[in-house]
């Protein structure tokens, strides 16, 4: 007769410090989040629609640059926390880890596509500044 105890059969199922941790991190990065989209939509978005060299102007301040830089990779991360658990409570098991590995490689592509850009539009407002001496 094979008899496994309760605590034997709930082994490796994960702990209950597990999800509040979890919790505790996309808490404190939707902290962050809210106070990034408020600067956001308060210095960023008046740009959108604007001509070019009024949106280089805008996006190179270095403060602008600083939001728009947090706002990318603090939205990539908290993505990236959400997406796994998604990954974790609704997939099924083998398709979990392949699917947080690519949405993970993904995300941190777009997050470094992004922060390209805002450096490109420094180094051309810098080539800019410079031709014009």
């Amino acid at each position: 007769m094979h008899y496994i105890t309760d605590r034997k059969r709930a082994a490796g199922k994960g702990s209950l410090a597990h999800g509040a941790d979890h919790q505790l991190q996309v808490t404190y990065s939707s902290y962050m989040m809210a106070i990034l989209v408020v600067l956001f939509l308060i210095r960023i978005a008046p740009l959108i629609g604007a001509p070019y060299e009024v949106v280089l102007a805008g996006l190179t301040s270095p403060f602008n640059t600083v939001i728009c830089g947090l706002f990318i990779v603090s939205t990539t991360y908290h993505w990236r926390f959400n997406i796994k658990k998604v990954f974790e409570d609704y997939v099924p098991k083998g398709w979990d880890f392949a699917g947080m590995i690519i949405t993970t490689a993904l995300g941190w592509f777009f997050c470094g596509l992004g922060l390209y850009s805002l450096v490109k539009l420094m180094i051309i407002k810098a080539m800019i500044i410079v031709l014009a001496l």
